[in-house]
């Protein structure tokens, strides 16, 4: 192989472990950081579904510390899969009219991570179901993502309060994304049966590159680029929600003396305030902070 082959078969690999590395790094990260204050939103999706029902908790029962608690998993995988598949939140609070643009962006990013699957599950399973199947999910992966991340451009551009909160980057994301499909689409209409795909996948796999178009060589360079920003940019929310959810929105559960996270909150409560404000007085801890907050809910009551 050339110099630049193997720069390309390099590069695919390399981008491979910045993604798994980066994102593995980033989740640790998360799970260390100091606790959030839990929200105690309801209802919950992991109380019964008699609760979930009126937005109940377990701690409406008579002696509930003294029952084992009852949860239900399928009530969150519930409500995961319908924001993970349909944006339900932001279908929900679609106050700038960017639901099916986000949809579109979102489901072109999942069909391409699956076209990249069958690519390469091509390269073992030589059949026409797999080559006609791979042919749909990435056509449909380019339409969709480059319909929904051209709309969400425009969108922010041509409204003027959604684009006092877009930032710089936020149309970097886009275009990057953007350029990926693309870039796709460009190169599906050269290479119908991604035939030029499969072989870059297996060159990369197998440290062996054949000649490949250049509009695919350009198409995959935009993707592994895309690897390598994933995990150090806001896409890695899909990484962040679980925490979100699971650690401040979700989280009831009741604090045991002496168990993990009890020991976390003392921990935490004798870290300094390094911010002022008319309600903080810096360089005291969150536990002196509460305590002269509840000295001066007294003081208020006695006047």
């Amino acid at each position: 192989m050339s110099a630049l082959q193997w720069i390309l078969v390099l590069l695919g690999w390399f981008s491979l472990f910045v993604f798994v590395l980066g994102t593995a790094y980033k989740a640790v990260k998360y799970y260390i950081m100091p606790l959030n204050l839990r929200w105690e939103v309801y209802p919950v999706p992991h109380e019964t579904k008699e609760k979930r029902h009126y937005g109940g908790s377990y701690m409406e029962e008579v002696d509930w510390v003294k029952k084992p608690r009852h949860t239900s998993l399928i009530g969150e995988i519930t409500e995961m899969g319908s924001e993970i598949l349909f944006l339900k939140k932001i279908w929900k609070y679609n106050s700038y009219n960017i639901w099916p643009f986000s949809l579109a962006m979102h489901w072109g990013i999942y069909l391409l991570f699956f076209w990249i699957f069958l690519l390469m599950a091509g390269i073992v399973l030589e059949t026409d179901v797999i080559y006609k199947t791979t042919g749909i999910i990435g056509i449909a992966a380019f339409i969709l993502g480059t319909f929904g991340c051209l709309m969400l451009i425009i969108r922010r551009i041509t409204n003027k309060e959604l684009n006092l909160y877009t930032e710089p980057v936020e149309y970097f994301n886009l275009s990057l994304l953007l350029s990926i499909f693309i870039t796709g689409i460009i190169s599906w209409f050269i290479d119908p049966s991604f035939l030029y795909s499969r072989r870059y996948i297996k060159g990369i796999i197998t440290f062996n590159l054949p000649p490949i178009l250049p509009v695919v060589v350009l198409n995959f360079i935009l993707f592994e680029a895309f690897l390598i920003y994933m995990p150090f940019s806001k896409y890695l929310h899909f990484v962040a929600k679980y925490f979100n959810f699971h650690q401040s929105l979700w989280d009831d559960a009741f604090k045991v003396k002496d168990s993990e996270i009890d020991k976390r909150i003392i921990k935490q409560l004798s870290y300094n305030i390094k911010w002022a404000g008319p309600h903080v007085v810096p360089d005291k801890s969150w536990l002196e902070e509460s305590q002269l907050a509840v000295l001066e809910e007294k003081k208020g009551e006695t006047k």
